[in-house]
């Protein structure tokens, strides 16, 4: 590839993220990713399906962030098993991106850049203590995913590291009802939020109509069709409720007797 060339193709995906989704994919974008990939919003909240692609996507988002200099994208997440999967997701759309900006450190969780620009995937722990002494801003986009599997605590030690001009992002499947990722799907007008549901996508069919036919029912209603469980776990499965009401009209005693 010629220079003329990489820079017209590396300039599409800088200005169009949907455009490196698509390379490194190998196909076009689902609405909800488009979405995500593209809005300018200061903080959005995707609640996602499991197994949707929301690595992949956060992948790409961090990648195409980090290709323009002095931004920041720190990637918050439950585990550090987690954190290791999404930091290879990056390092995946980085390397397709191929743009001519070197490396100057990269470890197992940071990669940082000699354009001023870095991409830290760390854990989340129970108080956010390993986020410490970072700072997003101008353009940079602090993450949280699987938001709602991460302690309250946390949110209190890091939303601050969000500075001016930054961006947040919060991309999780459904939890525990009471916790702030879910008060700030039901209850915060402010935030715009984007919903990717697998029921709702073709490419999901064959492992929706599976997991609709060996999954637990109530697990099915929280990893495909994005429903917030209580505080403790249900006795009765979601359908077992709806079911128990009907349209049909009281039995009344006296009506029973005449009878």
């Amino acid at each position: 590839m010629n220079d003329l060339s990489l820079y017209l193709r590396t300039l599409e995906e800088r200005l169009d993220p949907t455009a490196l989704f698509e390379r490194v994919v190998g196909g076009p974008c689902d609405p909800w990713q488009r979405q995500l990939l593209t809005t300018s919003s200061p903080f959005a909240m995707c609640l996602a399906s499991r197994r949707i692609g929301k690595s992949q996507t956060t992948g790409v988002l961090a990648a195409q962030t980090v290709a323009a200099p002095g931004r920041t994208v720190l990637i918050l997440s439950p585990t550090l098993s987690q954190s290791q999967l999404l930091f290879k997701k990056v390092l995946q759309a980085w390397h397709a991106m191929a743009l001519p900006i070197q490396k100057t450190r990269l470890t197992q969780q940071v990669m940082e850049l000699d354009n001023g620009s870095a991409v830290v995937c760390v854990p989340a722990g129970q108080d956010g203590e390993s986020a410490r002494g970072w700072g997003v801003k101008d353009g940079g986009i602090l993450i949280y995913e699987e938001g709602a599997f991460i302690p309250d605590a946390v949110y209190d030690a890091t939303l601050p590291i969000r500075e001016d001009g930054g961006l947040i992002r919060l991309i999780t499947t459904p939890g525990r009802k009471g916790g702030f990722a879910h008060s700030l799907w039901t209850e915060n007008d402010e935030v715009e939020k984007i919903t990717a549901r697998s029921t709702e996508l073709p490419r999901m069919a064959e492992k929706v109509t599976f997991d609709r036919r060996y999954m637990p029912p109530l697990q099915f209603a929280v990893e495909h069709e994005l429903r917030w469980v209580g505080g403790g776990v249900p006795f009765f499965a979601p359908e077992t409720i709806e079911n128990a009401f009907t349209d049909t009209p009281e039995l009344k005693l006296g009506d029973f007797l005449h009878a």
